[in-house]
């Protein structure tokens, strides 16, 4: 096939629209234009062009996903279902979806850069994750463990999470009650009550034993 167009793009001339055949391919930037030594006229085989389409976006979805990552902590599993919303959102931006691009094992070699880089790390960021919930939302660990499954961390890794850093869930209750409900007096047959700490992620045994307690004061 025939390079037919290098066209610097109108909001970004340090980057070039690539077409073949009269059809458009992908933005690439100056350096892989220069890589590659791509010119207008050029002959390229459809596995070359997909080879340096694939390093080219490669490059971008990394840059991508380290400035997502740097503004607030993430999961593995978030960081590759935002890969995946990029793939999806510039479709027909970045690349033409009649390309083939292996975006699966695209992203497996990003996530790994990252991982080993310590950028992505499911371990801390369930740390962070439940350090700031305790600081600022403090909850029972049914719930924390709850929501950090929900956010692709292993059960094993939320548990143990955890078990070390809610060293002691009663107070953590007696946060919350007392935050939620101020100085009322908590009661058993308060169905509002009990309906909240449970929702709140706190056993029925610790909630009852909350309220032994405050009823001997």
């Amino acid at each position: 096939m025939i390079i037919t167009e290098l066209k610097p793009q109108k909001k970004n001339p340090s980057r070039f629209n690539l077409s073949t055949n009269g059809e458009f391919r992908a933005g690439i930037s100056a350096t892989t234009l220069a890589k590659f030594t791509l010119y207008e006229g050029k002959n390229i085989s459809e596995k070359d062009l997909e080879e340096l389409l694939f390093q080219e976006l490669r490059q971008r979805f990394l840059e991508r996903l380290v400035e997502y990552i740097v503004r607030s902590p993430r999961s593995i599993f978030q960081a590759n279902t935002y890969l995946k919303r990029i793939q999806y959102k510039k479709k027909d931006v970045w690349y033409s979806s009649e390309i083939f691009i292996d975006f699966e094992h695209m992203f497996e070699e990003i996530i790994s850069k990252l991982v080993e880089q310590k950028l992505l790390d499911d371990e801390n960021y369930a740390m962070l994750f439940v350090e700031s919930r305790i600081r600022t939302r403090p909850r029972g660990k049914r719930v924390l463990i709850s929501e950090l499954v929900s956010k692709g961390v292993n059960m094993d890794i939320a548990r143990e999470v955890c078990d070390e850093l809610v060293d002691d869930e009663y107070e953590l209750l007696e946060r919350v009650f007392r935050k939620h409900f101020k100085d009322e007096r908590i009661e058993i047959s308060n169905r509002k009550q009990m309906t909240y700490l449970s929702r709140k992620g706190f056993s029925y045994d610790l909630i009852k034993s909350f309220v032994q307690n405050e009823s001997k004061e």
